[in-house]
């Protein structure tokens, strides 16, 4: 009897962690252009906690780079405006580098800015996926 029990138990918890499955999801893919003093924002929302990775290489102007941010709706509106925010993600002024952050459910702007850029455009080659639990 208790042979029996452990493997409807068993057989169960298999049909149940199959029922869980996660989705991956690109932002972007590609290279992207940022205009001196100026940023470029990608919208994006996710339904449950998510875990967000890419990377980003920047060229263009004297220092070859860019800042790249992931914010969430209020915070992108109080950093568009210039004012402090608290952010999920911020590469501060580099080259390239690694994304990775967890998120919870939500809408999220993934930012690339150039605004402390007086003159120079920037050429980014980014690519940037989502992946949570659907």
């Amino acid at each position: 009897m208790k042979k029996g029990l452990l493997f409807i138990a068993l057989i169960l918890g298999i049909a149940i962690s199959g029922c869980v499955g996660y989705k991956t999801e690109t932002v972007v893919d590609g290279v992207i252009t940022v205009e001196a003093g100026r940023y470029v924002n990608y919208q994006f929302s996710v339904p449950s906690q998510a875990s967000v990775s890419g990377n980003f290489t920047a060229s263009g102007g004297t220092g070859n780079d860019i800042r790249v941010l992931i914010l969430d709706e209020t915070s992108y509106i109080n950093w568009a405006n210039g004012h402090n925010v608290s952010t999920y993600y911020d590469s501060g002024q580099i080259t390239t580098g690694k994304i990775a952050a967890r998120i919870p459910e939500g809408k999220y702007y993934l930012v690339y800015s150039n605004i402390f850029s007086i003159a120079s455009s920037k050429n980014v080659k980014t690519k940037v996926d989502i992946t949570y639990t659907s």
